[in-house]
């Protein structure tokens, strides 16, 4: 985490809740390796088929199965089959990084 000294006012409050978002950020991101970003990109985007909004929620909720993830997302119902949806998301979780 950056320390950030500065005096009094708001660019110094912007600047220290800056650093606490970006630290909250990187301690909780479900992807962290650059390598492992650009394949999930690359993996949720070959889904044409699903919206970008549902390819990001993928992305973020890393769901364990397929009956979670339409649950989260409804609009998945008529668009991906149970067992291509939980071929996506086991690619999905040998991509997270588990360690601290």
């Amino acid at each position: 985490m950056h320390h950030i000294r500065c005096g009094k006012g708001y660019l110094c409050y912007f600047y220290r809740n800056l650093n606490k978002t970006l630290y909250y950020l990187d301690v909780f991101a479900r992807f962290k390796d650059e390598e492992n970003i650009k394949a999930v990109e690359r993996l949720l985007n070959s889904h044409t088929e699903l919206e970008m909004f549902e390819r990001s929620q993928l992305g973020s909720l890393c769901c364990d199965n397929a009956e979670e993830a339409k649950s989260l997302i409804p609009s998945l119902q008529n668009k991906i089959t149970d067992g291509d949806l939980q071929e996506l998301l086991d690619e999905l979780t040998k991509l997270r990084n588990f360690t601290e």
